[in-house]
């Protein structure tokens, strides 16, 4: 390997971050080991010549006249700028613009007339920067530049300067609503996983109650060959949606199936059916034995149809719309569930995210019908698996070997690997970021907003090299501008506000950069405390006005169990702590916390009259303190409200405890008639939230 000073600066060049403080408050310099690995997932050659590496990406930038991708902000005029020979400068060059609305506008420049910036000697000539200025009205959107006499072109994203709000919360409003993870729902008619008509009736309930949302697990697809894999967070493909959310039985030709109907009638069929609704857990492997089965009779009775029925029409229409990537992610899910049991086939798979879509749209219709001003609110997940559809419709889009992760802190030592390959960033802008686009666009179908989990992606990511842990790993910037550019672009064009999940280690400015963008940071109350002070939680008029506040979420112990110290027993029990002194340093904090949560709640007239005896008081106590706050959406998870004690997941667990399987111990029925979420909506009804 070369020399170590070369090889440094060429990690500097290429993007790695020289070091980090940890969660441990310890500086972690980034090795030259660790950035050879990071360097060479990047596409370096770090046994080469560094310099002459470092060189090139110095001179990156006017080696060619237009770069990749341009980015500009929307309005009256815009500059950009061309790279060229200075011996070129006195040239007169032309630009077209094609807009993406088929409109064009031309117009010539001379670059020498123009600002000259960066100099750079490339192969002994000299080049430079000129600023080009086009005096025409730029409109948000994806177009095209083109400079004819130079024969180059470029995408130019054209961004406006925030994301999407509604008009009501922009001129001040308030609103709140409830977080489910769709899968837990219960109810009298679903197969043993909440599905979308359980989805579309919660939307019925929460709207007379006053909620204007109603907060979703990721819907992505899951592998469906290994339904086992529960976790959302780490799907086959971030793209598309995961079928077993289908209720079965309401897609259209059920009721004329006469296949379906018998299968479904079979005692045998009826025991497992039976079975798996009264399962405390989701059964994902059972769920998917009874329902892809049934579905595959529903899609052959389809095939039947004749070419003039509007349902073969729409389908065509969908598939058509899917393009590629609908195409890429059929076959390899087809070809991998067709290996296991014989129930696949590529039209099938489209088939399953046709009426996964038609279904979901119902749902948002059902929040519409049910007056919620904001409707559903969904959930994107930071990667997607590595074995899966998304990874496989091009490799070469992803760090070969990487994962990313979070560096260690109080409660991971050793740092965290979500096992989740990153997109190389330097590739990704070779394409032009139309994969980061079109998972935009995806997710924010159907929504109102969309939750960016672990937003901080935008800006820098924390990877870690193949057979390393994660107190071994280094984090590597992104293009925030453009990646944050491209956000608040997809917002505007699907009207979908955007939260950014902000919450472990922050970069210093971020949190104030995405208040200027409007998208809006995650408060989570446990969390909100003076810090730097005394420790105390934080009042509601000290939370910012861009932001989504809760009291608690998936990743947490539910309230009940939190006040109680259950969770630490039980991770104690899962053997997350490294040493005793870990668990019972621990325990101590929680002594220390619950007296500063009475005395928020004291101050704020909301402290319980017997919270030792009545979790529940506690738990409406809390949500009372996060209605009262400035943000400008209060969210409340399902769970707490009716009593869970159990949590969804536990971070840092895959087989040691059952995440993203644990049901609500009420159904969607009873939700709608319970006494506490009914007080609930009365809460956020008295706090001016509407």
């Amino acid at each position: 390997m070369s020399d170590d000073p070369a090889l440094m600066r060429l990690a500097q060049a290429a993007g790695l971050q020289s070091g980090y403080w940890d969660g441990l408050g310890t500086w972690r310099g980034l090795t030259p080991a660790i950035a050879g690995k990071l360097l060479a997932a990047l596409g370096f050659d770090p046994a080469g010549d560094c310099e002459a590496q470092t060189t090139r990406l110095d001179t990156e930038a006017c080696r060619r006249p237009l770069p990749t991708v341009l980015m500009l902000g929307a309005g009256p005029e815009g500059t950009f700028q061309v790279a060229l020979p200075v011996a070129r400068a006195g040239e007169r060059f032309e630009w077209r613009l094609m807009l993406e609305s088929g409109e064009q506008h031309a117009g010539a420049f001379t670059p020498a007339e123009g600002r000259a910036s960066e100099p750079r000697d490339i192969d002994g000539a000299p080049h430079a920067l000129y600023a080009v200025h086009i005096g025409i009205r730029l409109r948000a959107g994806y177009h095209r530049l083109l400079l004819p006499g130079l024969a180059c072109e470029t995408t130019l994203i054209v961004v406006p300067a925030a994301c999407h709000v509604p008009d009501a919360l922009a001129q001040g409003g308030r609103v709140w609503g409830l977080a489910v993870q769709l899968y837990a729902l219960r109810s009298a008619r679903n197969w043993g996983i909440g599905d979308f008509s359980d989805l579309a009736r919660l939307a019925g309930i929460a709207g007379r109650m006053g909620a204007a949302l109603i907060g979703l697990n990721p819907l992505h697809a899951r592998n469906l060959a290994r339904p086992g894999e529960a976790s959302p967070y780490a799907p086959s493909s971030r793209l598309f949606l995961d079928a077993m959310y289908l209720d079965v039985e309401a897609i259209a030709g059920f009721a004329a199936c006469d296949a379906a109907r018998q299968a479904m009638a079979d005692a045998h069929f009826q025991a497992r059916l039976a079975r798996s609704r009264e399962a405390a857990l989701v059964d994902h492997e059972l769920v998917c034995a009874l329902k892809l089965p049934v579905l595959r009779l529903l899609f052959d009775a389809f095939r039947a149809l004749p070419g003039s029925d509007d349902r073969v029409g729409a389908f065509r229409k969908f598939r058509e719309q899917g393009g590629a990537d609908l195409q890429r992610f059929a076959e390899f899910e087809a070809a991998r569930l067709d290996a296991q049991d014989s129930i696949g086939g590529r039209d099938f798979q489209i088939y399953l995210q046709w009426q996964a879509q038609v279904q979901l749209d119902a749902a948002a219709q059902a929040c519409r019908d049910a007056g919620m001003t904001i409707g559903l609110y969904r959930d994107l997940a930071v990667g997607a698996a590595r074995d899966g559809a998304e990874v496989a419709s091009d490799r070469t889009l992803f760090a070969p070997g990487i994962s990313v992760g979070a560096p260690p802190d109080l409660l991971n030592a050793q740092g965290q690997d979500w096992g989740l390959p990153p997109w190389n960033p330097r590739r990704l802008a070779a394409v032009g970021y139309r994969p980061f686009t079109a998972l935009l666009a995806a997710n924010m179908r159907a929504a109102g907003a969309l939750r960016i989990d672990h937003v901080m992606a935008l800006t820098r990511l924390f990877w870690i090299p193949p057979g390393e842990k994660g107190d071994q790993g280094g984090y590597v910037n992104q293009a925030f501008e453009v990646l944050a550019g491209i956000v608040a672009l997809e917002s505007l064009r699907n009207g979908c506000m955007v939260i950014g999940e902000d919450l472990g280690s922050v970069p210093d400015g971020l949190r104030e950069r995405l208040a200027e963008l409007h998208l809006l940071s995650y408060r989570v109350l446990i969390f909100e405390r003076h810090w730097n002070g005394d420790g105390s939680f934080k009042r509601p008029w000290e939370y910012p006005r861009v932001a989504l506040a809760m009291v608690a979420t998936h990743d947490m112990p539910t309230i009940a169990e939190w006040w109680r110290g259950g969770d630490i027993t039980r991770r104690d029990a899962l053997g997350l702590f490294s040493a005793p002194q870990l668990r019972d340093d621990e325990a101590r904090r929680r002594d220390a916390e619950r007296p500063k949560v009475l005395a928020l709640l004291g101050e704020l007239g909301l402290a319980p009259a017997d919270v030792a005896a009545n979790a529940d008081q506690l738990g409406e106590a809390l949500h009372a303190a996060i209605a009262q706050t400035e943000a400008m959406l209060a969210v409340v998870q399902v769970d707490d409200i009716i009593g869970e004690v159990e949590p969804v997941n536990i971070p840092g667990t895959w087989r040691e405890y059952p995440n993203f399987r644990r049901k609500l111990s009420r159904t969607v029925e009873q939700i709608g008639t319970d006494a506490r979420l009914i007080r609930l909506a009365e809460l956020m009804r008295a706090a001016g939230r509407a």
